[in-house]
C-alpha cells in the first residue's frame, strides 16, 4: 500500500514539473552583453511590473539591470510553442513597437524588433540603442 501511495505522489510531482516546462514564455531571461533582462509571463494573468502599479498586471517587461526604466509588454499572443508576438511601449509612453519572441531551445529566447521605435535604454546618462535581434538566456 505504501509503494502505491509513493508511486502516485511521484507521478503527481512529475506532472507538475512537466506543466512548468510546457510554458516556455514564462520566466526571467538575461542578456549580459547589454545588461538587460526580460521578465515575462505570457500566460494567464501576467505579472506586476515594479513601480508601475497604474498599469495593473502585464505580460512582462524588458529592463536594464540596476535601473528603473522599463519597456512594458502591453499585449502578447503566443502563436505556437516556439513563437509569440508582442506589443511593447516604453514607460514614458512616447515610443512603441511590435516584436517577436522565438524560443529555439529550453534555455534561450530571441527578441526580434519589428515595426515601430527601436528599443533604447539608459546607459551612463545617455540612450543606448539595442540591436534589433537579441538573445537572452533563461535564469533559474
Amino acid at each position: 500500500m505504501k509503494s502505491i501511495l509513493l508511486t502516485a505522489l511521484l507521478g503527481l510531482f512529475s506532472l507538475a514539473a512537466n506543466a512548468q516546462e510546457s510554458q516556455p514564455f514564462k520566466g526571467y531571461f538575461t542578456n549580459e552583453e547589454f545588461s538587460v533582462y526580460m521578465h515575462i509571463n505570457l500566460y494567464g494573468d501576467g505579472m506586476h511590473v515594479p513601480d508601475h502599479d497604474m498599469f495593473g498586471n502585464l505580460p512582462g517587461y524588458l529592463a536594464r539591470q540596476h535601473n528603473g526604466f522599463y519597456w512594458l509588454i502591453t499585449d502578447a499572443e503566443v502563436k505556437n510553442g516556439k513563437e509569440a508576438r508582442l506589443q511593447m511601449i516604453n514607460d514614458y509612453g512616447s515610443e512603441d513597437l511590435e516584436a517577436t519572441l522565438k524560443i529555439p531551445n529550453d534555455s534561450t529566447l530571441i527578441l526580434i524588433q519589428g515595426e515601430g521605435s527601436p528599443i533604447k535604454v539608459p546607459k551612463n546618462g545617455k540612450w543606448q540603442k539595442l540591436p534589433s535581434k537579441m538573445t537572452f538566456k533563461r535564469q533559474q
